[in-house]
């Protein structure tokens, strides 16, 4: 599948009206955009939109005009002393993402059984589709969702480290002491959110919840 896609990715870019990239301003563009990515595609091909302007230096400094999009048509700016230029391009990668392998049904905590990778083309999927397994494991699905339809970040949430109603351990910390105690958690909530707690005192508190319990600092 993915040697398919490859190949019929290359042959989208070999008829490709446009000129790819091949001097040394394309390979700090190239850097610019590598530097940028938090995962690592198979295979990235840039392309002009427009004509490639002329410069009046060697090493420009460049930037994103929208630093959240990096596939797609792009916008970069490029600088020599106080002029600056614009160049447009397009941005077409191949990568690994996440779809379910069957149909997974909304409240379902997801597991390894419930998914599979897919290669393909990046920058023809939305911004939110997953893209690392570690991302979707152990999520719970919002909706229901088709076999072999990318999973976007909308349609799961954490898992419910405590639930509404339960007993939980709470460490409060103050300068010089530590007090230990428990109260009943008032919400739903997952590791590393934001939790009130009644307190076996009647007071409640708030506070983060951790794998300890409810940790709070008292300035």
């Amino acid at each position: 599948m993915i040697k398919i896609t490859k190949l019929m990715f290359a042959i989208f870019m070999l008829f490709s009206s446009n000129t790819v990239f091949a001097n040394s301003l394309d390979k700090q563009i190239n850097n610019l955009l590598s530097q940028q990515f938090s995962y690592k595609p198979d295979e990235i091909v840039i392309t002009y939109l427009t004509a490639k302007p002329k410069l009046d230096c060697n090493t420009p400094i460049l930037s994103l005009l929208d630093k959240k999009k990096l596939l797609g048509n792009i916008t970069i700016s490029a600088q020599c002393d106080n002029k600056k230029k614009f160049i447009q391009i397009h941005v077409a990668a191949v990568g690994n993402y996440i779809v379910a392998k069957k149909t997974i049904n909304a409240g379902a905590v997801i597991d390894k059984d419930h998914i599979r990778i897919q290669s393909g083309r990046l920058d023809k999927l939305p911004s939110s589709v997953i893209l690392n397994e570690v991302d979707v494991l152990n999520r719970i699905a919002l909706r229901n969702i088709n076999q072999d339809e990318p999973i976007k970040t909308t349609m799961l949430q954490n898992s419910w480290l405590v639930k509404a109603g339960q007993t939980i351990k709470v460490i409060i910390y103050g300068e010089g002491y530590e007090v230990s105690t428990s109260g009943k958690s008032l919400s739903n909530a997952a590791l590393n959110d934001k939790i009130r707690v009644k307190l076996n005192s009647n007071k409640v508190v708030e506070g983060t919840l951790t794998h300890q319990g409810v940790i709070i600092f008292n300035k």
